[in-house]
Parts: C-alpha cells; structure tokens; sequence
C-alpha cells in the first residue's frame, strides 16, 4: 500500500520551495539593478566623452579667453570662472562669435530642455552653451545671447573650467556626471573621479 506525503512533510517542501523562490527573486532583482546601473553609467561616459570632444573643438579655435580679460556679463549676469567661461572664436570675413558654457542649477532649466526627473532639478547641473555671432574680435565685458544645454545632469560639486598660462595659455575643463538608478546614484567617470582634459587654444594672438 502507498503511503503519501503527510501534511507536516507537505508544509516543510512548500517552505522549501517558498525559500529558493525569494532567494532566487532576490537574485534576478540585484542582477537586474546591477545591469541598470551599469547601463546608465556607461550612457553618462558616452554623453561626457561627446560633450568634452565638443568643448575642446570650440576651445581650441578661441582667438581670445574673454575671462582673462575684465569681469564679464552674460544675460545681466557674472560671467565668472569656475562656473562659467567665454571665449571668442573666428568667422569668415572678419568677424567673431561668442561661446560661453555656464554651469546651471537644472531647476532653472525650461522643461523644453530636459526630461522630467525631480531628483536631477534638486542634485544636478546643466552645462549652458551661448552663441552670438557677428561681433568685433576684441575684447568685451557685456553680451546677451540665447542658450541651450550642452551637458545634462552635471555635478554641481565639481568646478568645470580654470584657465592656465604655464607652457601657454590654455583652458582646464573638470566634468563629472550622477544620475540616479533605481535607489543608487550613478556617477560618470565614477564616483569620486573628474573627467579632465586640458585644452590649448590654437588662435591666440
């Protein structure tokens, strides 16, 4: 005669069960979030790698570093380094542009710029880019021009631009990037890291 699984046997399996189940959750949910963070981490470097190439383009055409010059204003307000930097780079006939990049808080960032993300308008920056074209090579102290973000979610913790004089004259950008994922904060090139590169600007006087 069969003898089958008595209720005590049968609880003890499903408690087995129960347990490899949550240990096994547990497991695809820590995967899961690890690949998360790994992706967002690898989409920040591609962004901060994008925008530093474009940066140092710009940089290295400036013919004059407008913040070695007298204090500046942009839009009415300081234009000051570390937070922000004006250069001005050549045009055909004659002329000169403007290129500013200014550190943003992001909450003051029109919606049209960004995607929604509450924790980013309290913890992060935006790097600023602003154009005007037309304008005289020498040295000014006032502009008003339109900007539009060249870098989201930027470490406001970080000074992004220094000017340097020794072998030459030169711009230092220091940029680092943190989003959240899931429940952790993700930083690009990690935390505790500065993406760094020195630029020399090749059409100075």
């Amino acid at each position: 005669m069969k003898r089958g699984f008595s209720l005590i046997e049968v609880l003890v399996g499903l408690s087995v069960l129960a347990l490899f189940t949550l240990a096994l959750l547990a497991f695809t949910q820590g995967t899961l979030a690890a690949n998360n963070v790994a992706r967002t981490q690898a989409r920040l470097g591609e962004e901060l790698k994008d925008a530093a190439g474009y940066l140092a383009d710009t940089l290295q055409e400036a013919r004059l570093l407008l913040n070695s010059q007298a204090s500046l204003s942009l839009n009415g307000k300081a234009c000051a380094l570390p937070a922000c930097l004006a250069v001005l780079v050549p045009e055909d006939g004659g002329a000169c542009a403007l290129r500013a990049y200014r550190l943003e808080a992001r909450r003051d960032v029109p919606d049209l710029y960004k995607s929604p993300d509450p924790w980013a308008d309290k913890n992060a920056a935006v790097l600023q880019e602003y154009r005007l074209s037309g304008l005289s090579c020498g040295s000014a102290t006032s502009f008003t021009a339109s900007g539009f973000p060249l870098l989201d979610l930027v470490d406001p913790g970080i000074s992004p631009f220094a000017l340097v004089s020794s072998p030459r004259p030169g711009v230092d950008v220091a940029l680092r990037l943190k989003a959240r994922s899931g429940s952790r904060v993700v930083y690009a090139p990690g935390p505790g890291a500065v993406y760094t590169l020195r630029v020399y600007p090749r059409n100075l006087p």
